[in-house]
This record gives structure tokens, C-alpha cells and sequence, in this order.
């Protein structure tokens, strides 16, 4: 009976063994994985190492039952393309996808129901077919072909891919909760920086309106106090003008010095609104950009309070043009740091410099003055707080750096789009 190829009692336990030993490192091997792609395709190399088998496939049904996916072991790429489609579930897979337990065949070539096989397809004779069930749901079929150093599929190897597929489909419904809880999670991440964006935005919004009614009360009591001021003093000046007119004998020396003094005071009125209206909105920032309208700042400063202010450019020219909108808010910050300049700095010298490239417009304004210790966070004053608004409104940001006497230098830089 016994020779040197028969196999023994014990040398058939001894592969129980190791079968069993190879199913159990397939069954931790699936639950570690946790992305639903490298699961099924790992489904598919362990079955094909626990059978034996020199191909092995998963078939992954939609609602219809109908194959919508196909991951498959054994074929390479080259020959995959030459076959073309993936099988849809008719013939003997379709007998599979309807069947409530495993079908194992010892030739499938022999068999009616082995029908659409495609001429490229690689040579199969043993075949076996194993459900994967999540819960009551049929998730598709596991599949093994062509039984390594021929012969068929034993009990032996349907109870071990059965078991597998089981294994398969505890990983595949963890692998589906981790993905569904990753989902979950990232939408709720999602829905967070959207309140938060949106927070922001009414913040932002509230803040902006802040500044336009402080921009407003501004307006309004220059317009009192200045203007006001001024046509109050025209019409005494225009009632004097008529009383010195009225008279029985009309005193016409008094009447010219009254009218005189209406003329003057109309002109400075006059004067008075226009830069009232140029500090609403320059238009020398409409006529002839950026540029001409910071040395006129400049100037001003420099001929109002005696601060000289050097104006540098960098990669642009008197010419330069920008986005109205970032002109606009370079203009308003420079402004606003040179009147803090004139206000309060007690400057000698002041500078301006405005660059631009790697896609952003810079502005930066020094001065040699007192300095201040920046409160930490938000800026409390208006006018710092109205510039760190201007500037995030079209993306921008704005930095001040000072310290007691070690002067100012607010930073801004906006992006060009």
C-alpha cells in the first residue's frame, strides 16, 4: 500500500494544518484592512491562497442583481484588456448570483450553463462559487478557478473558502461602518467650517457696518462742525453785507470789506468740501491710480504738520494700475497710518513704500516716532480696527509692529487675483 509518493494519515492532518493555519492569517489579515478598495482586493488574494487556486475573482452585485463591480487575481493587466468588459452575471456566474450556497464544479467547460466565456479569456476547468452575505443581503459572490497542479475542488477547499467568505463578509460590513463614520464625520467637519465661515462673514459683516456708520458720523461732523460752521459765517457776513446796504446813507466801504469777507469765507467752504469729498473718495485714484494719490498724501502731510514722507516704489511705476477695489483699500490704509503719523507720532520723518509680485501688492508706512505697545487680538481703535477690515475684505492682511520710542511700520498686503 505504502510508497514513497502515497500520502499518509498524518501528512494530510500536517496540510489541514497549514490550510487552517493560512485561512486563519487570511482572516486577520482582512479585518486589518479599513479602505473598502484594498479589502476586496485582498478578499480575492486570500482566497485564491486558501484554495489553492490559480485565479480567483469577487463579484459585487448592484440593487438589480446584476454585477457592478469585479475585482479579479491570477490575470494580468495586458490580458484583462483583451478580454475588454468584465462579466455582467449571465451564464454560470448568473447561476452563482441565484444559487443559496456554493456550486463547485470539476470542469466548467463541461458544464451547459458555462456559456459567454470571452476567446481571450485565460483556460479554466475547476471552478468554485461562494455567496458573501452581509446579514440578509446577498453583497456577491467569491470565486476560485483552476486548481493549482490540477485535478478539482475537494470539501476540504469549499469549507475553507466558505469560511472565508464569511470572514470576508464581517470585514466588508466594518469596512463599510469605518468608511459611513469617516463620511459622517468629515460632512460634520464640513457643516462646522461653514458655521464657522458663516460666523465669520455676519462678523465681518457687522464690523463692516460698523465702520461704514463711524465713516458716516465722521462725514457728518465735519459736515456740522466745518461746513456748518462755515455757512453760518456767510450768512452773518451776507446780513451785515445788506444792513451796511439798507442804510439811509449806505456805507459802501463797510458793504465791500463785508463782501469781501463772504467771498472768502464761501472759498474756503468751497475748499473745505472738496476735501471732504476727496476724502470720501480721491478722485485722483479714478484719473491717475495708486501712486499719484500717495504722494499727494504725502505732501499733504509733509506741508499740513511738517513731516517730510519719502515715497518708494518697487516693481511698479508711476503708472502702475490696479483693481479698483485694491487701490482703494491701499489708498485707505496709507491714509489712515499717515494721519496716525500726524496725530499721534510726533514723527520727524515718515516713509511710504508700495511693491508688488509673487501675486500680492504691498504698502508699508514707517515712521521714526513715540511708537505704542499693539494691544493683543483685535485692534481697539477705530481707525487701526478699520484697516485690518479693509484689508481682510479683499483677502489681505494687515500687521502693525511698534514699541514704545521704536516708532510705527504698518504692513498691508493685498492679492493682486
Amino acid at each position: 500500500m505504502s510508497s514513497s509518493h502515497a500520502e499518509t494519515p498524518g501528512a494530510r492532518g500536517e496540510e489541514g494544518h497549514g490550510r487552517n493555519d493560512a485561512l486563519l492569517r487570511a482572516a486577520l489579515d482582512l479585518a486589518a484592512k479599513h479602505d473598502p478598495d484594498q479589502l476586496l482586493d485582498r478578499i480575492v488574494h486570500c482566497a485564491a491562497d486558501v484554495a489553492g487556486a490559480r485565479f480567483a475573482a469577487l463579484g459585487v452585485y448592484n440593487a438589480s442583481g446584476r454585477i457592478e463591480r469585479f475585482v479579479y487575481h491570477g490575470v494580468d493587466d495586458e490580458t484583462a484588456r483583451r478580454i475588454g468588459h468584465p462579466p455582467e452575471g449571465r451564464g454560470l456566474l448568473g447561476e452563482v448570483i441565484l444559487a443559496d450556497g456554493p456550486i463547485r464544479l470539476a470542469d466548467l467547460t463541461a458544464d451547459p450553463r458555462s456559456v459567454g466565456v470571452p476567446p481571450h479569456h485565460p483556460r479554466m476547468r475547476s471552478f468554485l462559487g461562494v455567496p458573501v452575505r452581509l446579514g440578509n443581503r446577498r453583497f456577491g459572490n467569491l470565486y476560485v478557478a483552476e486548481k493549482r497542479g490540477g485535478g478539482a475542488f475537494d470539501p476540504e477547499d469549499e469549507r475553507l473558502v466558505v469560511t472565508l467568505a464569511a470572514y470576508a463578509a464581517a470585514a466588508i460590513e466594518a469596512a463599510l461602518l469605518v468608511a459611513a463614520e469617516r463620511e459622517r464625520a468629515t460632512a460634520v467637519a464640513r457643516l462646522a467650517a461653514a458655521e464657522e465661515r458663516a460666523h465669520a462673514q455676519q462678523d465681518m459683516l457687522t464690523r463692516v457696518i460698523g465702520a461704514q456708520e463711524a465713516e458716516r458720523a465722521r462725514v457728518a461732523r465735519d459736515l456740522h462742525d466745518e461746513i456748518g460752521q462755515s455757512l453760518t459765517s456767510v450768512l452773518l457776513g451776507q446780513r451785515l453785507l445788506i444792513d451796511a446796504l439798507d442804510r439811509e446813507d449806505p456805507d459802501l466801504d463797510d458793504a465791500r470789506k463785508h463782501a469781501d469777507k463772504v467771498r472768502a469765507l464761501v472759498a474756503n467752504a468751497l475748499q473745505e468740501v472738496r476735501q471732504l469729498a476727496f476724502d470720501l473718495r480721491p478722485t485722483v485714484l479714478d484719473d491717475i491710480g495708486l501712486v499719484a494719490a500717495v504722494r499727494r498724501l504725502a505732501r499733504e502731510l509733509a506741508d499740513r504738520h511738517g513731516v517730510p514722507v519719502d515715497v518708494r516704489l518697487e516693481g511698479l511705476d508711476e503708472d502702475s494700475r490696479f483693481a479698483a477695489e485694491l487701490e482703494t483699500v491701499v489708498y485707505r490704509v496709507v491714509q489712515e497710518a499717515l494721519t496716525n503719523v500726524a496725530r499721534h507720532a510726533a514723527a520727524s520723518r515718515a516713509s511710504v513704500s508700495i511693491a508688488t509680485g509673487d501675486g500680492w501688492l504691498q504698502a508699508a508706512v514707517d515712521d521714526d516716532g513715540v511708537g505704542f505697545q499693539p494691544p493683543p487680538g483685535r485692534p481697539a481703535s477705530l481707525g487701526l480696527a478699520g484697516m485690518v477690515e479693509r484689508a481682510s475684505l479683499v483677502g489681505g492682511r494687515l500687521a502693525i509692529t511698534s514699541a514704545p520710542g521704536a516708532g510705527t511700520t504698518v504692513r498691508l498686503e493685498v492679492p493682486r487675483g
